[in-house]
């Protein structure tokens, strides 16, 4: 009776261990992403089960109401597919990855991309289904694309474009006496002329006012300075960083230095001492960005319900416009957006959810809700349905978050040199850079000369 018993109980922890071992073995198989190009989308038989984990750490409720939209629709599109949402703090996605139970499509930002491509071995490429699923690439715009592209291949799909633009006090400039048009990207020296302008400092010496808030230690800022005069700071090809060694990124990074030392350009987050750090002092940091700054840069729109209530609150008209022209005009973009888990066991339904997101159904569902920003099509950039949900702004220049699209270079450093050269020119390492160069502790070209070199040492010891 007792052996009896043992027997069953032994039997039915062996049934549960194999039950669990078949269950965690499901998504073991690793998927290439290659599938016929000469299929088409009808050839898909889409079915099954998709598991969408969201970064629930960063997504507030308002983002899960974009992603609940683009999945319903989703469903609607393809009835033979159930998606479940999840929500997952992203500290937790290394850990799931490993036990495989990550879910089939799930969130990434542009480094978490690099992360798990190149050191989980995570990720499925998606290009091969581009042509099958017959998307639009000609309408999607290619700087929000190349920030999921590593080795050639598309491993994210952005769900937007963040592209660097301007917020700016009108106030201000109509105070200093200034019409300004914020429809079109002002030409970098007239820039310079308006930032003056508005620029006041105190019989004291130190500044009031100020022009232009950037926070120059930033890669999505230095790259379009670094790139202003047909300079390039990466030889992809070559495998170099190009810095000191290039006349052209020096006399852009000789633009941040002189309108700091100038007085009319506040350089967001800095420790800076000396003469310019007394001149700045005056400037209060929480506030200065809203009342005592013409312009401030904004990549995120995100960011925009905030920064457009701060400056309701202190009852100053502003508006958007896209960021100063240089001679050679780049603009950095950014994106966030979806990866497929290479080891699915529903490659097809996870990569058609993915790249729902490059169709006009899917940025419509989900740029249509608040969680929604920047769609990344051209041909729903002069549409309404995704500016202004906030009715009292409805009149604000909505249109420079889709400025200047075909001139967008990726934001992230990490898109275009190995991930420990990225780390060499990190924000932290730029930010103590330019705090000793700013206080007088350093000159620029030895500073940057010694930031070139240590990339290159680090590329070399890649192996090229």
């Amino acid at each position: 009776m007792m052996k009896s018993r043992i027997l069953r109980i032994f039997g039915l922890i062996l049934c549960i261990v194999l039950f669990f071992s078949a269950f965690s073995c499901k998504k073991l198989i690793v998927q290439n992403g290659d599938v016929d190009q000469n299929k088409t989308a009808d050839d898909f038989d889409l079915k099954g089960r998709i598991l969408f984990t969201i970064d629930n750490s960063s997504f507030t409720e308002e983002m899960m109401s974009s992603v609940r939209a683009i999945s319903d629709a989703f469903m609607r599109d393809y009835p033979n597919v159930v998606v479940t949402v999840e929500g997952a703090s992203r500290s937790t996605f290394p850990t799931r990855i490993s036990s495989g139970d990550i879910g089939d499509v799930f969130w990434c930002d542009e480094n978490d991309t690099n992360n798990y491509h190149y050191n989980h071995n995570a990720l499925m490429p998606l290009d091969s289904y581009l042509k099958p699923m017959n998307i639009n690439m000609g309408d999607v715009y290619t700087g929000a694309l190349d920030c999921g592209r590593y080795d050639g291949r598309l491993y994210m799909v952005p769900r937007d474009i963040g592209l660097m633009t301007l917020m700016f006090n009108a106030d201000m400039l109509k105070e200093a006496g200034i019409t300004f048009d914020c429809t079109v990207a002002t030409p970098w020296e007239d820039f310079k002329d308006i930032c003056r302008r508005v620029t006041v400092i105190g019989d004291d010496g130190k500044a009031e006012k100020m022009g232009l808030a950037i926070r120059i230690w930033w890669d999505v800022i230095w790259q379009m300075f670094f790139r202003a005069y047909g300079g390039e700071w990466v030889d992809s090809i070559r495998h170099r960083i190009t810095i000191t060694d290039s006349t052209e990124v020096m006399r852009g990074i000789q633009e941040i230095y002189d309108g700091v030392m100038e007085g009319w350009l506040y350089p967001q987050d800095q420790n800076i001492t000396g003469d310019a750090g007394v001149r700045m002092s005056k400037i209060a940091p929480n506030e200065a960005n809203f009342t005592q700054v013409a312009f401030q840069a904004v990549v995120s729109f995100s960011l925009m319900d905030s920064y457009g209530k701060t400056y309701d609150n202190y009852n100053v008209d502003w508006d958007f416009c896209p960021f100063p022209a240089f001679e050679n005009h780049t603009v950095s973009a950014g994106a966030t957006g979806y990866v497929v888990f290479n080891r699915t066991s529903n490659p097809d339904a996870a990569a058609a959810l993915a790249l729902y997101f490059l169709t006009e159904n899917g940025q419509r569902a989900y740029h249509s809700q608040l969680g929604g920003s920047v769609p990344l099509l051209r041909s729903l950039a002069e549409d309404d349905f995704w500016k202004g949900k906030n009715e009292i702004w409805r009149d604000k220049n909505f249109s420079a978050f889709v400025s200047y699209t075909e001139n967008t270079r990726p934001a992230t450093a990490v898109v275009q040199c190995p991930y420990d050269v990225a780390t060499i020119l990190s924000n932290n390492n730029m930010m103590s850079l330019w705090n000793n160069v700013l206080s007088g502790k350093a000159d620029l070209q030895t500073a940057f000369g010694k930031l070139q070199q240590q990339a290159n040492e680090k590329w070399d010891q890649l192996g090229g």
